[in-house]
């Protein structure tokens, strides 16, 4: 700097030229030039700059040992007085003597660190701060004499100089020592190794003494230039031992200090002192530690503060700088050397990674190292130079060589030489031997590197902690608000230097070999853990500073911490945002440029670090012993400030933007790139506040929040795409450089300078060239940097924080929750006091209300939170004070006195002496309380005085009063100092609330008082003391804590087990962005709505750009819902008129966004593409259509959805005029141009053509979301003729763009898009249907231009639409143009139709459906067309099932009879068509001629069905769909008939299992029917059509089945149990003529097939009977009048509906009911049963319906008296006439339960009368076996019994009577004969039988009939002729057969059986018997005559013959059924 170097020159001295530089400034390459020139004409190199710029500043040089001062301070030092550094080996011992400056009064008797005597000669010898340590280096080579000779010239000039002087005249001591140095160096010719220094050294420090300026100027520039060449780099030689004066150097430092005799010294002076002390500084060859270096340091600073001069303290300021930069330097270079060194040792010892210990002790060889002493540290005498480790030199002593050569920079490491006080110009230096690392005395070699590295790094410590003192020092008020006072430029300057030192060297602070021993133990700690308690000290003081300068440079410093130490000051850092920075932002009162500098500058900066802001996330937010979410809280500070509106004009946003661009062009160096800081002298200082502003300052102050805003989410988004790109790369990484680059993202801080990571990039570079795993020293163990571990933990502290949320609204809830989720141990009171007592965020009003409750629950917690309290031993008040402090008291009265109760008996029991008893306390606490409120309540006028105090609390204490002085006290204190939650203080001071004056502040007194004065100002300059004071106290309570707990093992971040998290992972941006999106959005969204000005507008687009990058990249889906919507509002497209350039900017945001996210947007697409809808919308208007021509999309949303869109238009057409009439032509014509500009076309374009690169997931959720907008836009469109179909047209491009990707994602899209074009061809609109088809059908088109595979269908779902919209459309047109578009298909993509025609054929089918004859005829015409001309290829794609069902369609169209009968003729004309056509593989078997193939060429389908089910299956079920559903009857029996030709014709080749698919689909489903009861009984609603049905079609399938059974009896005879059943469900059916058919069709069956029946066959027919039997069988008679189950039955009928079956509730009743049950189903039964009338009418039985088997008897007749049944349970008021009535009164479910057992009566003697028939014929008799025909004969003999058993049960019968059954008392007489009569006459041909089998069984025969025959005649007997007339007459003929059969035996057996016969026959003769049965017993006794009696036949007697069983049982019913 040009200042600093005008007062440079002297009189009569060499003038130092402008751009001087001392040698140790030298690049390289410069030092090597000097090797050669010699140090001629170079006496400027030792004038040293002072220093403009730190990085001019180049010392790479070794460094050694350090000392203490040894002169007194000046005041800005005695700060540093108060605590010695704490290194070992330091003693406070013998005070200085040097002279102190005039600015001390009184010198200091006891520098720190006072040295002490020398200690004995060692073999090192050691000196500590006795005197300036130095450490001195030289080279390998001596210079030429020559050179020598000529660099002493300016010494000689010095010297002439000084001898010519007045002084020299004046004083002899100066002008001998003067003339003695002169003859000393003529003696020695030039060569400055032949001269003691001493004899040079002295008429300089003499002549620093005299009084002129000149002089003195001359000398101490020719002592800084014997500095710079190293002539005092040791003692003189001394014979007597060792030296005991200081050192030469030392002496020499303190000469050039004395010069400066404060403010009074000349200014040359001051300037020559500057240049000379740094000279000494930054000498390589002999580097000053230790008191030199501090002496230098504080002469330079005192300067700097006394000076007059503004250039001297320019300079100063700058050679302060250059003094400590070259310290650190030096540290930095011992440090790389030392990591080489360790790398090296590791390497060779085959380990290459760093152990990171906290210690910094890792060192391979450190307990190898010296063990240091405990009293000073050893002083190395020569320092090491730049070092490499390619080699090590022997040290070379001072001597002349040192002044004609310059050190190379370059030189290898000097040895050491062995004694500190041996001469250095002796050769004896050479002759030390060398020490090499690989040598036996490498132990000895690196304890001397550790050892200087350790002095090295204390002199770094002791100056960095003189400047955190110096920084601490408190102002005077009078200071404090001057900038140029001392005082201030003294903080200023120190902050400055911190600053400095942290941003150039934050190395030296995170090096891992970075430490120095502690004081205490000895044991090495690192360099962070020794300063930050003064480093958090000075920040603490100054970090909330309201004077601008200060409080700027402690946020920079705050800075550096976050971004270098973060690591290791973690919690410290936490206090200083929490107490500080988030609380200035908090304060309403706080200064706007505060919070301007911490928005801009903190938050900022830490905004745009993305590993800071990911790692403050991960060590606080997901911490929970964190004091607060920083990163959270962070965010949500700035996103307030940023959100908050500022009335601000466009004049005034162009100032600010103005403003801003030149404070960033013009930025301050010392901020952004660590130069020099600004002059801090008196002339140039100011207050930096700058000048008033032309815009607000909270305009400025939002700005910069969103920016920083918008770069932390730029940050984020680089994080994660960072991490995004390293995942994807991790692949290809080996295992070893994955492991290195895990090393690297371990690394917890950035690089060195500012430029390298300014634009706050991840990324890490090595150390100022030290290899990366050494540039750093994590103090803190690393964990694992796991996100969902991480996340984990999280949620733990978010579910805490929820449930105190929940606590602080609901107490009881949020006990609950805590107690639930862990965080209180359980739900003991004292748990839960102490979690209350110990968690500040609790919030103590709602505490307060909790406690105060009156619940025993509430009580208990309660009194357990206040014995957590310990009061003993404190005053009252400041008990109460603190009880008071731990919640807000409530403010219910009954709630204080719980507490106070509770209060008082804690402080009593803890200060037993202090009142009599707890009443005292109570009432005391009570007391002060109204006393606080009395005092400092707004609402109290008159306030209470002491004396009104002393007498409210008279007689207190146990009837005695307590001291007036006590009270008074008490009376003070609370007047002065409210009782108040600090947290109430401290909102109360955010909020700017000044406190009210108290006392007696009121009326004109206070006013005036005020008069002047800022209380806004002073209040805020208070809180900010308060501020600093708190953040002081907490690192004291920090600091204590760490010390408790053992300091110095501990991490860096303060406390054990405290761990700091270095991030690595990407994936944590998306759980931070969780957590403040809404924060970000608030601010974004609403910034951009306020602002006019086009930057600010394009700042905030770009935010919520990335925003939503963010959440799309971690899928979160709110966030991203939310971002994509506020930019779709704010594109303002749904009011065009008020639309501006901003909206124009956030539309073309949202189609970036579209572009760049388009793979991750999901649901949000819709909103984009309903902003492109309008846009399009706009493009229209804004081209001239009408407003109102275009349907708008925005207010189709808010309309309430109707269906279908119906309902629109009369909406639209409202809505038009006041359209046209608002907003036709208001928009602005340059938003409209911009609308319509290319850029934004093809912007919009591009996302449409870019579908075809999204992905399969992508793609999915684009089209659904167009879909969406299309159907808003076609909804919108109402009816209108030109709706809009943008959306529409665009989903038809996107297909094309997306036709060819794979097939599975053309699925998935094809499921929303074909969904989409069937609404929309469903819609009432037809313009809008036909766009639709048209569409659909261009797009199947290209579809089908694509070769579909065989097995894929993806032709049929892509075709599926139009069958769908035919379906569903209620246009003819509309059916019609679907038709027309396939039938174009098949016309012009026949050939490429695959899987399409299945669909193609549906489409058909649902045209065959059709109430329109115009579409029935032109589907019926195309399908006729595809059946003639490409059946074969339809065969070949497996579409004939679909031909078929079409077909079948048309047939059963019952409309159209012609079209019917012609498909079901062609569904006919398939089968053989089907065996003609090629492709069909069955025609291979089939003979006859082929058709020629139509399929040629085309891949063959594949079907995993039979040949069968694949072609003759779907024929058959045509014909048996269309019998079973068609309507027309002339096609329904067509159809039969067709069905069971077909069967009939080809079934011979059927196999077995397709016999039985086709039983089991086909045949059996025609008689399913049958179990519906209600259909069979007439009951459904289509009954007459279903009569109809069942009295043509079901009766001839029954018969063709048995023909077929028939026919293919050796294919289907394994099938007989299926018919047999099949015709038991017939028969067992309630209605008459189904029972008689199914009976037919059984008779039928066996008589067709009885020559092909086996005996397992007719095993298979009796089972059948044998179930037909017992399903007939009326157990339920016996049951039907029980009176306990009468009763159990009706309430169970009462209960079931009427459509349940009566079979259901009879087997409520008896268990035999279930025997009515078909292949396990229910037999269903009628409500209203037919039955078979005596004369053999069916009918529809009634209550009064009679039948032939309910004959009364003829003494029964009338009604008999009812037997009375149990007493009913309930009372019984009716009378006996109402209780005879009671049986005609039958419920309908009783009369269905009874028609259910009449018609079992009437089945059985159905069966019996078949059994008849059928055996009676002659091959049915002939063919089943005798053991068969016997078991069924057992069946008639049961049913016999059976009814005999109920008729002779006169009593039962008469109870049915009576109880509605029947209109008289039934009977079973015609079943009881008739199965009589069948047994007899069956059993007696068997046993006439003389066949071989017959008569193998004839015992058994003969065992069955005789007994029944006896029977029979015996009851016949037993008849009374009067009464039992009719059961005479009804018997008669069975009594003849039995007789006739008798007589018929053969002799033996007729003898045999004479006995059992003769006495029946003689009591027939008793009877009246009639001429034909008089006749039979004639022939009996004839028979008897012959047998017994011998008496030969008459010749004319006529012979018996047996009658046949048709003509006498059943010969009346034969002849009814005939009528």
């Amino acid at each position: 700097m040009a200042e600093e170097d005008q007062p440079a020159a002297s009189p009569g001295l060499p003038e130092v030229p402008d751009n001087s530089e001392g040698q140790h400034a030298a690049s390289p390459g410069e030092q090597s030039d000097e090797e050669t020139h010699g140090m001629e004409g170079r006496e400027d190199a030792v004038a040293p700059n002072g220093g403009s710029e730190t990085e001019e500043v180049v010392a790479p040089a070794s460094k050694e040992a350090e000392s203490e001062q040894k002169p007194p301070m000046p005041p800005e030092f005695e700060a540093a007085k108060s605590e010695p550094l704490s290194q070992p080996g330091h003693t406070n011992g013998a005070p200085s003597t040097s002279s102190s400056t005039p600015q001390q009064a009184t010198p200091a008797t006891s520098a720190p660190q006072t040295p002490s005597a020398h200690s004995p000669a060692f073999p090192r010898q050691r000196t500590d701060s006795q005197s300036t340590t130095m450490t001195s280096a030289s080279n390998a080579t001596r210079s030429t004499a020559r050179s020598t000779r000529s660099s002493m010239v300016f010494v000689v000039t010095a010297l002439e100089s000084i001898a010519a002087s007045k002084d020299a005249r004046k004083r002899k001591p100066l002008q001998d020592s003067t003339q003695r140095a002169l003859s000393a160096i003529r003696n020695a010719q030039g060569d400055a190794s032949q001269i003691n220094p001493e004899i040079m050294f002295e008429p300089l420090n003499l002549a620093t003494e005299a009084s002129t300026v000149a002089v003195v100027t001359t000398a101490l520039d020719c002592i800084g230039k014997l500095i710079s060449y190293s002539y005092f780099s040791a003692p003189p030689p001394s014979a007597d031992g060792p030296q005991q004066r200081a050192p030469l150097i030392d002496r020499a430092i303190d000469t050039i200090c004395d010069c400066f005799q404060g403010e009074a010294t000349p200014s040359e002076v001051q300037m020559q002192i500057i240049k000379s002390l740094l000279a000494a500084i930054l000498n390589d060859k002999i580097v000053v530690h230790g008191a030199g270096l501090l002496k230098s340091v504080r002469q330079t600073y005192n300067i700097f503060l006394l000076s007059k001069s503004g250039a001297n303290q320019q300079i100063a300021q700058g050679t302060l700088t250059q003094m400590v930069n070259t310290v650190f330097e030096r540290v930095e270079t011992r440090l790389a050397s030392k990591a080489a060194r360790v790398n090296s040792s590791k390497s060779s010892l085959g380990n290459g990674s760093v152990d990171l210990h906290a210690n910094g002790t890792d060192t391979p060889l450190a307990e190898e190292t010296e063990t240091p002493t405990t009293t000073e540290p050893e002083t190395p005498l020569e320092k090491e130079q730049k070092m490499t480790l390619a080699m090590f030199e022997t040290q070379k002593s001072f001597d002349d060589a040192k002044i004609t050569d310059a050190a190379p920079t370059t030189i290898s490491r000097a040895k050491r030489v062995a004694h500190y006080k041996q001469p250095a110009r002796t050769a004896s230096g050479y002759d030390i031997p060398s020490i090499m690392v690989q040598s036996e005395g490498g132990s000895e070699a690196w304890s001397d590197e550790e050892e200087e590295d350790e002095i090295y790094i204390k002199d770094a410590f002791l100056v960095f902690r003189a400047m955190c003192k110096l920084s601490t020092k408190g102002l005077r008020p009078e200071e404090a608000v001057d900038i140029k006072s001392q005082g201030m430029r003294s903080k200023l300057l120190s902050l400055h230097i911190i600053h400095t030192t942290l941003f150039n060297h934050s190395t030296v602070f995170v090096n891992q070999h970075s430490t120095i021993k502690s004081s205490s133990n000895g044991e090495p700690t690192p360099f962070t853990q020794a300063i930050k308690q003064y480093l958090c000290l000075s920040l603490s003081r100054n970090g909330a500073s309201p004077t601008n300068r200060v409080f700027e440079v402690s946020a920079e410093i705050f800075w550096l911490m976050m971004r270098h130490l973060r690591s290791h000051l973690k919690r410290e850092l936490e206090v200083f945002l929490k107490e500080i920075y988030l609380n200035i932002l908090e304060k309403r009162a706080a200064p706007g440029w505060q919070k301007s500098y911490i928005v801009q500058h903190v938050f900022g900066r830490i905004g745009a670090d993305p590993r800071a802001l990911v790692e403050i996330y991960l060590n606080y937010d997901c911490d929970r012993q964190a004091l607060d979410n920083m990163y959270q809280r962070i965010i949500e500070h700035v996103s307030r400030i940023a959100g908050q509106p500022v009335q601000v004009n466009g004049v005034q946003q162009q100032a600010y933007l103005e403003s801003a661009a030149r404070q960033n062009s013009a930025m301050n160096d010392w901020r952004d790139r660590g130069t020099l800081p600004p002059s801090l002298t008196t002339a140039n200082i100011n207050g930096g506040n700058g000048g008033p502003q032309d815009y607000p300052e909270e305009h400025a102050v939002k700005m910069q929040s969103l920016e920083c805003l918008v770069e932390t989410l730029r940050s984020m988004v680089n994080w994660s795409q960072h991490g995004v790109r390293e995942t994807v790369a991790a692949g290809m990484l080996s295992d070893a450089e994955a492991r290195v680059s895990m090393d690297d993202l371990r690394e917890s801080t950035e690089t060195r300078g500012g430029e390298a990571t300014a634009n706050g990039s991840p990324t890490i570079n090595s150390l100022d060239g030290a290899p990366a795993d050494s540039g750093q020293l994590p103090v803190t163990p690393m964990a694992e940097d796991d996100p969902a571990e991480l996340e984990k933990v999280k949620q733990r502290k978010t579910a805490l924080n929820n449930a105190i949320r929940q606590f602080n609204y609901k107490p009881k809830r949020g006990i609950k929750a805590l107690i639930s989720d862990g965080f209180i141990q359980s739900s003991d009171p004292k748990d839960i006091a102490r979690f209350m007592l110990a968690n500040e965020r609790i919030n103590k009003k709602s505490l307060g209300e909790f406690l105060g409750e009156g619940d025993e629950e509430n009580i208990k917690i309660m009194h357990a939170f206040v014995e957590a309290m310990d009061f003993s031993r404190t005053r009252f008040v400041d008990a109460l004070r603190r009880f008071l402090q731990s919640f807000r008291l409530p403010g219910e009265a009954q709630k204080i006195d719980r507490l106070m109760l509770k209060f008082a008996e804690r402080y009593t029991s803890g200060n037993p002496a202090a009142f009599a008893n707890a009443d005292t306390a109570y009432i005391l606490a009570y007391s002060v309380i109204m006393l606080n409120t009395d005092q400092h309540s707004a609402q109290v006028k008159v306030r209470m005085t002491p004396e009104d105090f002393i007498k409210n609390n008279r007689g207190i204490n146990d009837s005695a009063n307590l001291p007036d002085e006590y009270l008074t006290g008490i009376f003070e204190e609370i007047a002065h100092n409210e009782i108040v939650l600090d947290t109430e203080r401290e909102t109360a001071a955010n909020m700017g609330l000044v406190a009210q004056q108290q006392g007696g502040g009121g009326g004109l007194v206070g006013v005036l008082a005020n008069v002047g004065r800022d209380l806004q100002r002073e209040a805020y300059a208070q809180a900010s003391d308060e501020m600093s004071s708190r953040t002081e106290q907490l690192f004291k309570d920090m600091l204590r804590a760490q010390k408790r707990s053992g300091s110095t093992a501990l991490g860096a971040s303060g406390s054990k087990g405290q761990k700091y998290l270095t991030a690595s992972s990407f994936k944590h941006v998306g759980p931070m962005f969780e957590v403040t999106w809404m924060s970000f959005l608030t601010a974004l969204s609403g910034s951009s709505q306020e602002a006019q000005n086009q930057e600010t507008v394009r700042l905030c687009m770009e935010g919520q750009k990335l925003a939503t990058g963010i959440a799309c990249l971690f899928d979160l889906e709110d966030p991203r819902r939310a971002f994509v919507s506020s930019l779709a509002r704010s594109t303002n497209l749904y009011n065009l008129s008020e639309m501006k350039a901003k909206n124009v900017e956030a539309l073309k945001t949202l189609l970036d966004v579209a572009h760049t996210e388009g793979n991750l947007l999901k649901e949000s697409w819709r909103d984009i593409l309903t902003c492109i809808s309008q846009l399009d919308r706009f493009q229209l208007i804004s081209s001239g259509v009408e407003e109102g021509a275009v349907p708008d999309v925005g207010r189709a949303q808010s309309l309430t959805p109707q269906a279908n869109g119906a309902g629109r238009k009369s909406v639209q057409l409202q809505r038009r005029p006041t359209n046209r009439s608002q907003h036709n032509g208001l928009y602005q014509s340059e938003i409209a141009e911009e609308s319509r500009s290319a850029e934004m076309v093809r912007g919009v374009d591009r996302i449409f053509t870019n579908t075809a690169n999204l992905s399969g997931d992508a793609i999915v959720h684009f089209v659904r979301a167009l879909t969406q907008v299309s159907w808003q836009e076609i909804q919108s469109s109402g009816q209108s003729d030109s709706p809009r179909t943008y959306s529409l047209q665009k989903l038809v491009e996107i297909s094309g763009y997306n036709m060819l990707r794979v097939r599975f994602e053309w699925t998935n899209i094809w499921q929303v898009l074909g969904q989409h074009f069937i609404d929309v061809g469903c819609h009432n609109n037809t313009h809008v249907v036909y766009f639709a088809l048209n569409s659909l059908r261009q797009l199947s088109m290209r579809f089908m231009e694509i070769e579909e595979l065989p097995g894929f269908k993806f032709q049929k779902d892509f075709l599926k639409p139009f069958e769908l919209i035919l379906s569903n459309a209620s246009q003819v047109a509309v059916k019609d143009m679907v038709l027309r578009c396939l039938i174009q298909m098949i016309q012009a993509r026949g050939d490429m139709i695959r899987s399409g025609w299945r669909t193609m054929f549906g489409v058909f089918t649902v045209a065959a459906r059709e109430k329109y004859e115009s579409i029935v005829n032109l589907a019926f015409d195309n399908v006729t067309q595809v059946y003639n001309d490409r059946f074969g290829v339809v065969i070949s794609q497996g579409a004939f099932a679909d031909l078929v069902v079409c077909l079948t369609e048309f047939s059963k169209n019952m409309k159209f009879q012609k079209k019917s009968l012609q498909a079901i003729e062609t569904l006919r004309s398939s089968v053989p068509k089907m065996l003609r056509t090629p492709e069909c593989p069955l025609s291979q078997r089939a003979v006859g001629e082929k058709d020629a193939p139509q399929a040629d060429g085309l891949p063959k389908q594949p079907s995993r069905q039979t040949q069968e089910e694949q072609y003759w299956f779907p024929v058959l079920f045509a014909f048996h769909d269309v019998l079973m559903t068609g309507e027309d009857l002339e096609v329904r029996s067509r159809a039969l008939n067709y069905l069971f030709d077909t069967l009939t014709k080809y079934g011979g080749d059927f196999p077995r299992d397709f016999w039985d698919t086709l039983w089991r689909q086909l045949l059996f489903p025609i008689f399913m029917v049958l179990k519906d009861r209600k259909a069979i009984n007439h009951e459904a609603a289509n009954h007459e059509e279903l009569s109809v049905w069942l009295s043509t079609t079901l009766i001839q399938a029954l018969r063709n089945t048995i023909t077929l059974f028939t026919h293919f009896f050796e294919n289907l005879e394994y099938m007989l149990d299926r018919f047999l059943d099949l015709l038991a469900l017939c028969i067992c059916q309630e209605n008459d003529t189904l029972a008689r058919i199914g009976s037919n069709c059984l008779q039928q069956l066996i008589l067709q097939n009885v020559k092909k029946f086996s005996p397992v066959h007719w095993e298979k027919i009796v089972g059948s009977f044998v179930d037909l039997f017992a399903r007939t069988e009326a157990k339920e008679l016996f049951s039907a009048t029980n009176g306990s189950s009468y009763r159990r039955e009706s309430d169970i009928l009462k209960s079931v509906p009427e459509t349940s079956s009566v079979d259901d509730d009879a087997s409520s009743i008896m268990s035999s009911s279930n025997a009515l049950k078909i292949d396990g189903l229910p037999m269903a039964s009628s409500a209203e049963l037919s039955s078979i009338n005596g004369d053999g009418r069916p009918s529809i039985l009634r209550t009064n319906t009679s039948t032939s088997l309910s004959l009364s008897d003829p003494d029964h007749e009338g009604s008999p008296t009812p037997t009375l049944a149990k007493q009913a349970e309930l009372e019984d008021f009716a009378s006996t006439s109402s209780k005879q009535q009671a049986p005609i009164v039958v419920t309908a479910a009783r009369r269905r339960y009874f028609n259910q057992i009449i018609t079992k009566c009437v089945l059985q003697l159905l069966m019996i009368e078949t059994v008849s028939e059928l055996f009676n014929n002659d091959a049915v008799y002939a063919s089943i076996p005798s053991h068969l025909l016997l078991r069924l004969m057992a069946l008639l003999k049961k049913s016999y019994h059976f009814a005999k058993r109920f008729n002779e049960d006169r009593d039962l019968r008469t109870r049915l009577f009576r109880e509605g059954f029947m209109k008289q008392p039934p009977n079973l007489l015609k079943q009881e004969s008739g199965s009589a009569s069948v047994y007899v006459l069956i059993l007696l041909r068997m046993y006439a039988d003389q066949s071989d089998e017959r008569t193998a069984s004839r015992p058994e025969t003969e065992a069955a009939l005789i007994p029944l025959c006896s029977d029979i005649i015996a009851s016949y007997i037993s008849l009374d002729e009067e009464t039992q007339q009719r059961n005479i007459v009804t018997w008669r003929p069975v009594v003849i057969d039995v007789l006739q059969g008798y007589t018929s035996f053969a002799d033996a057996e007729f003898g045999k059986h004479v006995e059992t016969f003769a006495p029946l026959a003689v009591g027939l003769m008793n009877r009246d018997m009639g001429s034909e049965l008089q006749r039979v017993v004639q022939e009996l006794w004839q028979r008897v005559c012959e047998v017994k009696l011998g008496i030969e036949r008459m010749p004319d007697a006529p012979t018996a013959i047996p009658t046949s069983p048709r003509a006498t049982v059943f010969g009346s019913r034969r002849g009814s059924r005939g009528k």
